[in-house]
């Protein structure tokens, strides 16, 4: 099947499993169906854009709530991460995401959170929904870098974006995911052959700067996934790409 049709049929896919979802959470609330459904999307976008994905690492998982950090790559991260887990994982989103017409409805519906980084009072109603979504055994994922990656390298980490994980005293579960800017680059929603890989990494540890600052988890977390990446790319091969600092582009990060 050729890039341009499969791009197509996860067009179609996405927008038909946005409307069901958002339909399951208005007609039928307080149950899981949108979340249910929005796991089987990202199950269907992976197969049908017709890529391999690596799953390594799920011994790493705690089995209560957890703060999953990734470093982020390409439209095809959330599908990846939907399909990786045996769990149910939500996001942490921007609220520019949350405005799209239906998709934003379907993430809010399938449990997702938004946060508009320039209203100090809606990020402290964010931290105080997904403290207690984690509390209640949840997986929230956090994109920390502000914008996607173009070639795999890894931009620095907002710290911002470890608040939560400071505040919520949750484990802090970093994720090296690969492939993804490969699979659909950066600027485009053409598919392309690419090999997937989810590698979830053990938790932060006390001594690594769990529970610290800011400043700590982030550094931390970082440091693990570079590693991640050097080990991937010298098992591999290939050299890694250099690093870069966070830019203003489109993404899933906060704060």
């Amino acid at each position: 099947m050729r890039g341009g049709l499969r791009s197509l049929f996860l067009v179609l896919l996405t927008v038909g499993s946005s409307a069901a979802a958002f339909l399951a959470g208005r007609l039928l609330p307080g149950g899981n169906r949108a979340e249910r459904v929005m796991g089987w999307w990202g199950r269907a976008f992976v197969r049908l854009g017709g890529w391999k994905l690596r799953v390594e690492g799920m011994e790493n998982l705690p089995s209560g709530g957890a703060v999953l950090v990734s470093n982020h790559q390409s439209v095809v991260d959330i599908p990846m991460l939907l399909s990786a887990f045996p769990r149910p994982v939500r996001f942490i989103a921007k609220r520019e995401l949350g405005e799209i017409p239906l998709l934003g409805k379907a993430m809010a519906a399938a449990g997702n959170l938004f946060i508009d980084r320039d209203d100090p009072r809606d990020a402290v109603r964010m931290l105080r929904e997904a403290g207690a979504r984690l509390r209640d055994g949840r997986l929230m994922v956090v994109f920390p870098e502000g914008t996607r990656s173009g070639d795999g390298s890894i931009g620095e980490f907002r710290p911002g974006a470890f608040y939560l994980a400071q505040k919520s005293g949750a484990p802090v579960v970093p994720v090296y995911i690969d492939g993804g800017y490969r699979a659909i680059p950066k600027g485009g929603f053409r598919v392309r052959p690419a090999g997937l890989l989810v590698r979830v990494l053990p938790p932060i540890s006390p001594g690594e700067g769990a529970g610290g600052s800011k400043e700590q988890i982030a550094a931390a977390v970082r440091g693990r996934i570079l590693a991640a990446r050097e080990n991937e790319r010298t098992t591999q091969g290939g050299p890694p790409s250099g690093d870069r600092k966070y830019g203003t582009g489109g993404g899933l990060a906060i704060f």
